[in-house]
């Protein structure tokens, strides 16, 4: 009998084997570098964001800059956010990326009409994105949409006056970017 179960287990071993040259053969290791900007521009408001990130057998960790200012209601915003992005990629040739952002630091400036400023570093959110790919020899070319929502806390002024206290917002960008592949 134990010769049997011997020759099922070597049949299911070559199995393995076998599908696992298949997936290799199919989609090969590669490094990718890679850089999206995206902007934004209005009447009131003026956007910038960019991802950078290197991709390794599908894993992604990358990071993210969001330049933001804005006026509305008789006050003047400028924010910067940094997050870290951890990704995967789907495909080859063609690939699509999604992936999540956390904040992990960032400075807000705002003025009000009457010229006090506001400041913080308080800051936390999320986002996430998804980026389509397409290769053409070394290079990708990148197509990417980009969502973030984050909060400033303790927004600190030397007036004592305090009507302002914290500060969130969110929105999206298109990006265009272009990638390296090994």
């Amino acid at each position: 009998g134990s010769k049997k179960s011997s020759v099922i287990s070597r049949d299911s071993q070559s199995k393995g084997y076998q599908s696992k040259d298949y997936q290799n053969i199919k989609y090969p290791s590669k490094i990718r570098f890679r850089y999206l900007t995206g902007t934004y521009s209005s009447d009131s408001q003026e956007a910038i964001s960019s991802i950078s990130s290197i991709i390794w057998d599908g894993v992604g960790i990358g990071q993210s800059v969001l330049k933001y200012k804005t006026s509305h209601s008789e006050k003047l915003v400028d924010i910067e956010n940094t997050m870290i992005d951890l990704s995967y990629t789907f495909g080859d040739e063609y690939t699509l990326t999604l992936g999540s952002s956390a904040v992990y630091s960032g400075k807000f400036i705002g003025t009000t009409s009457d010229s006090q400023k506001y400041n913080s570093t308080n800051v936390f959110g999320y986002g996430h994105f998804s980026i389509f790919g397409v290769e053409y020899g070394i290079f990708e070319i990148l197509l990417g949409y980009q969502y973030i929502k984050y909060a400033y806390l303790d927004l600190e002024s030397e007036s004592t006056a305090i009507y302002w206290s914290s500060f969130n917002d969110s929105g999206s960008l298109y990006l265009l970017g272009i990638g390296i592949v090994f």
